[in-house]
């Protein structure tokens, strides 16, 4: 399959590795992923608190994350974890101290157009993106020109935002009707102001 689905005449500043895990990891990973405390918490839209449309975890060294007004502490890491992340900092030289997890069970969990930008992850941050599991597509929208490239994002690859990619792009996971089965995306990331 082609996981580069579309190519603009902007390039993102991303490095892509589709096949970053080997098959064995690839299973046993998402397997230990899914037995996980995950939450679905609420946000606030147009004043309402709504669900989140998708579960989520955090993993990390001891430190304590703000994250929707609230100071969350991370989890410490699971093995398999600490293992993807010492894996992914030797093959990019990059620095990672919290992961965030997302889990996409239905292609009705989505998360819509962002950036990473938070004060905790310092200025123009590095976010390595783990996928597991079903394949989705994820899609960069370039600020100022507003056009599109999109990856396919299979299980087992690796797409690392490198610095300035939060600055001049958003992302999202859309939202399907395609029948789509469940997504872990681990997202290693720094966190500036850790308490260690």
């Amino acid at each position: 399959m082609n996981t580069l689905l579309t190519k603009g005449t902007i390039a993102p500043p991303v490095q892509f590795y589709p096949d970053f895990l080997n098959p064995a990891d690839n299973l046993d990973w998402f397997t230990k992923s899914k037995a996980l405390y995950w939450v679905r918490g609420e946000m606030t839209m147009y004043g309402k608190k709504i669900p989140v449309p998708r579960e989520e975890a955090l993993f990390g060294d001891d430190f304590r994350y703000e994250y929707r007004g609230a100071l969350i502490k991370a989890e410490p890491w699971p093995d398999f974890l600490l293992e993807a992340r010492n894996r992914i900092q030797a093959l990019c030289g990059l620095t990672f101290n919290f992961a965030v997890g997302n889990r996409y069970v239905t292609g009705k969990d989505s998360i819509g157009w962002h950036s990473d930008s938070f004060p905790q992850i310092g200025k123009r941050p590095a976010v390595a993106s783990l996928s597991l599991g079903s394949t989705r597509r994820f899609k960069l929208r370039h600020k100022a020109s507003g056009e599109v490239v999109d990856y396919e994002l299979e299980s087992g690859s690796l797409l690392i935002m490198l610095p300035g990619c939060q600055e001049e792009w958003e992302h999202a996971v859309l939202k399907t009707a395609r029948p789509v089965g469940e997504r872990i995306n681990w997202t290693f990331r720094p966190h500036r102001e850790a308490q260690l």
